[in-house]
């Protein structure tokens, strides 16, 4: 078995296109002739095919199409990544970028997900072209180890019940409430039907002690949903502590993606918005675009809206200093693959307060901008593998359990 995708010799990036439309294939043809630095080794018209010329011409990038005959793109993807890994962008002209179709690709091992329907933008051709020409050299440098595919298991991919229902008793007057709760739109207090009084909704006992004890931030942007497909999944829901991923996307995007990711987790993932108080065991995700620090209350912690104009620093920065002010040596920082100019000034803070950081290794991140500023600026002494961070992330959540515990800087 192939453990690991090895670059061809050749200084030029090597191309292998997989789509039943010919149309299509000429098209990517036309665009990549234009370049210098690509070189397609290889056409296919399906899954078999391409497997075939996979072991063959052993390109440095994979364009696969997902509706084929004979062998569709996923069930080539999955072989591909059990025994042959390389960077592979996925294309559809029936799946649009944000969707549970989508996220599977990504699950499965492909690096990037492009919708087909720029072929019809005329307008915008040129721009498109240079985007995917940027998209195939990032992938190239992306190094990926095999991987065993990854079923969704009954209910999940956005069918798993958003909502459940619980029995919650009045301590005034025992009457015992039969509640809704909704994952995405948690409530903190309900009103007695029979007494009016007010019933405080709360975790188990054990959830309460770890409420506050460590929160890793992580920060990312395009490539990040990529990462947290490997990181989250492997953690259980008895995870001492939470976790907030800050994912410069749009909200539309996280939305979905926070759906997708709570069907497929152990852990419950939900989708950070003002007010959230934060539980031990659950994942959070917040856009970009939302700018929120954590602020204590009653013993809690809840996420908070801060307005973007009087704020020096991007939103991974602002909840880094933020959580780590709070939680000084147990907050953690970890960066993952992104392209924004974001989280040196936070994590610079969270040194100072003796907190835990990791960045990902650049070999195995989509974009690697974030990460190499964040190490260059705040002069880390290096990064780790995505293997080494799961048991970074796992250990540094078991610490937590012993709240006088010393635990510094991940290296």
């Amino acid at each position: 078995m192939q453990q690991e995708n090895e670059k061809n010799s050749s200084s030029k990036i090597s191309l292998l296109i997989v789509d039943d439309s010919l149309v299509f294939r000429k098209f990517l043809e036309d665009i990549f002739n234009d370049c210098e630095e690509l070189d397609i080794v290889g056409e296919a018209q399906n899954g078999i095919e391409a497997l075939d010329l996979v072991l063959k011409k052993n390109p440095d990038v994979i364009l696969l199409d997902m509706e084929m005959p004979l062998m569709d793109g996923m069930t080539a993807l999955q072989h591909l990544m059990i025994h042959r890994p390389t960077p592979t962008i996925m294309f559809s002209s029936l799946t649009e970028t944000g969707t549970a179709r989508c996220f599977d690709t990504l699950k499965n091992g492909a690096v990037d997900f492009v919708c087909k329907d720029f072929i019809f933008q005329k307008s915008s051709q040129q721009t498109y072209k240079k985007l995917i020409i940027d998209k195939v050299k990032r992938a190239a440098a992306v190094r990926l180890k095999a991987k065993e595919p990854v079923f969704t298991a009954p209910g999940a991919a956005g069918s798993a019940p958003e909502a459940e229902q619980r029995v919650v008793f009045c301590e005034e007057c025992g009457n015992g409430e039969v509640i809704t709760v909704v994952r995405s739109q948690p409530v903190d207090t309900i009103i007695c039907s029979e007494c009016g009084d007010i019933i405080e909704l709360r975790s188990s006992p054990a959830s309460q002690d770890q409420l506050n004890n460590c929160i890793s931030v992580f920060g990312g942007g395009e490539g990040c949903f990529f990462n947290l497909l490997q990181i989250v999944p492997q953690l259980a829901d008895s995870l001492h502590g939470a976790l907030i991923a800050v994912i410069h996307q749009t909200p539309e995007h996280v939305n979905s993606f926070a759906e997708y990711l709570d069907a497929i987790s152990e852990i419950k993932v939900i989708r950070a918005r003002e007010g959230v108080t934060i539980e031990s065991g659950n994942c959070y995700l917040a856009s970009g675009s939302d700018y929120m620090n954590i602020k204590p209350y009653n013993g809690q912690l809840t996420l908070q809206k801060v307005p973007k104009a009087s704020l020096n620093g991007g939103p991974v920065d602002i909840l880094l200093a933020s959580v780590s002010t709070v939680l000084k040596k147990r907050a953690a920082g970890i960066i993952l693959s992104g392209d924004d100019n974001d989280g040196d000034k936070g994590m610079a803070l969270l040194l100072k307060n003796g907190g835990m950081h990791a960045v990902l290794r650049e070999e195995e991140c989509y974009h690697k901008n974030m990460g190499r500023q964040v190490v260059e600026k705040c002069s880390l002494a290096g990064t780790v593998s995505m293997e080494k961070l799961v048991e970074l992330i796992k250990g540094i959540h078991t610490t937590a359990q012993d709240d006088s515990s010393d635990a510094g800087a991940v290296e």
